[in-house]
């Protein structure tokens, strides 16, 4: 599996906790999806969960699952920046 990592973090904040983490890698932004995002699971996230896979399996580019990972959070409505 690749680490893919991206040229530029993501830095999310949940604003039912307000718990606050930086996403540099597609192994992150996977664990994330996994283990910390909210109960509702929409389009967009399963959607993340696919192409993080993919990329980790290295058949699709690391940005492109930067993009899920973005969209779901923007789903999810989480602060981005």
């Amino acid at each position: 599996m690749k680490r893919a990592i991206w040229d530029t973090p993501i830095t999310v904040e949940d604003p039912a906790t307000g718990t606050v983490r930086t996403v540099k890698t597609v192994r992150q932004a996977k664990t994330m999806l996994g283990r910390f995002w909210p109960a509702y699971h929409g389009s967009q996230y399963r959607r993340a969960e696919r192409v993080c896979d993919d990329a980790l399996q290295g058949d699709c580019d690391a940005n492109k699952a930067r993009q899920a990972f973005i969209a779901a959070a923007v789903e999810a409505h989480f602060h981005l920046s």
